[in-house]
């Protein structure tokens, strides 16, 4: 899909009053109703909002390069606001805001740009990330931030599915029914399983993705679905078939919420550059 099908909307001036500051934030997304402020639960964004009106005697809206759902974690999420206030460094509002926010959020950066910066609109790519470890491996560490199996399925089965997500696809067929961007197209870029230890040298078996967006409950839907399918011995050539059949009652179980990380946000329109060009071949 060329990058300008994307229909974003033009970018807004930056008012010449105020600042536009930039912010990376991870979380522990089991404690939060999601990033995105809801009338019946605690959102990160709100509690951010909330500190620093604390901070600086601001109201703020936070705006953040995309939602996770309740339960997600973010390593890496990315967010922007715009303030009056011109006594603060930009890069004070990291160390300052960490002594407000409770522990489980933190500013890893914070920085100030221009209004041609937009934490969700000049998004490039976003990369996620999921963990599993096998039961018999689980710690009192690992409680609500990596997803439990008996077993792990076989890796070259997973990742011969996860080879076929790759470039651009309709889907639908692992969209939730509570989705309603009008198109199910999405690029994606990186696409991978492997095996990797956690800090106390116990097996992980992590899945990477990497696309231009992603869709209400995508990746959870992909990751359950490939884990069911392997599992079972569904060959690729099936999984194919499953992914253009364009049918949600084909897809298996979702994952988890405890084990998805929104790891990293890219900006840089080089990056993937080669997959526009891919895409005019």
């Amino acid at each position: 899909m060329a990058r300008s099908d994307w229909k974003r909307p033009d970018l807004e001036p930056l008012a010449s009053n105020l600042r536009r500051i930039r912010m990376t934030v991870s979380y522990h997304g089991s404690h939060y109703s999601g990033w995105q402020k809801q009338s019946n639960a605690k959102a990160v964004a709100e509690i951010i909002e909330e500190k620093v009106k604390e901070m600086i005697d601001e109201d703020v809206l936070v705006v953040g390069s995309g939602r996770t759902d309740s339960g997600v974690h973010a390593l890496g999420q990315v967010c922007h606001m715009d303030i009056a206030n011109t006594r603060v460094k930009a890069e004070k509002f990291a160390p300052a805001l960490n002594r407000l926010l409770p522990a489980d959020i933190r500013i890893l950066d914070s920085s100030e740009v221009d209004g041609t910066f937009h934490a969700r609109f000049t998004t490039m790519a976003r990369m996620y990330r999921y963990y599993y470890k096998r039961e018999c491996d689980m710690t009192a560490f690992d409680e609500q931030l990596v997803a439990k199996v008996k077993q792990f399925p076989d890796l070259g089965l997973l990742n011969s599915y996860a080879h076929l997500l790759q470039g651009t696809h309709d889907f639908t067929t692992f969209t939730a029914s509570g989705d309603i961007c009008p198109s199910r197209y999405r690029d994606i870029y990186e696409s991978y399983w492997r095996m990797e230890t956690d800090r106390f040298g116990n097996e992980l078996l992590t899945y990477t993705i990497c696309g231009n967006a992603f869709l209400y409950k995508m990746v959870r839907s992909l990751v359950g679905s490939m884990m069911e399918f392997a599992h079972k011995q569904v060959s690729a050539d099936e999984f194919a078939g499953i992914l253009a059949s364009l049918d949600r009652s084909r897809a298996g179980r979702t994952a988890s919420a405890c084990g998805l990380y929104l790891y990293r946000i890219s900006y840089d329109p080089a990056e993937y550059a080669w997959f526009e060009g891919e895409g005019d071949e």
